[in-house]
């Protein structure tokens, strides 16, 4: 019976210290919270972008009209992306500025026109700001029309 609870007893010994092995590495580490990345953002930029755009007829321009949401990698960094609405603005309109009726027009054009988009923002605001501020861009309108 004292064999039974002197291998208990090590077995219990060897659970104890694995246990208090586990605690200490798990403490040893920073903070989960510290770990977790910031919370993203939404701007939107207001009111709709409505420009022209190149047609195949030299006699008829093409009109887009694009709704854009931002999402910002960080939340503190909003208020100064909506100080650079004006220059962000002007880098959409020259961008769809430069496509033909063919890219606007077609699912392919428009994931491309987004992209680039989204690079040419990138590079603004990263020289204005120093630091990437932009995580992605979505269109939550595109109408267009010739």
């Amino acid at each position: 019976m004292y064999t039974d609870l002197f291998r208990s007893s090590s077995a219990l010994r060897l659970l104890f210290i694995s246990l208090c092995t586990c605690l200490c590495l798990f403490y040893a580490n920073p903070s989960l919270a510290e770990d977790e990345p910031a919370p993203v953002g939404y701007l939107s930029l207001d009111p709709e972008i409505v420009t022209n755009y190149v047609t195949g007829n030299s006699s008829r321009i093409g009109f887009l009209r694009i709704a854009i949401e931002l999402m910002v990698s960080d939340l503190a960094m909003i208020p100064e992306a909506e100080h650079h609405l004006p220059l962000m603005r002007a880098v959409i309109i020259d961008v769809i500025g430069k496509k033909d009726e063919a890219q606007i027009k077609s699912l392919t054009g428009r994931e491309a026109l987004r992209l680039e988009i989204l690079k040419e923002l990138r590079m603004a605001l990263k020289s204005e700001l120093g630091e990437d501020v932009i995580k992605d861009l979505f269109f939550t309108k595109y109408l267009y029309n010739t």
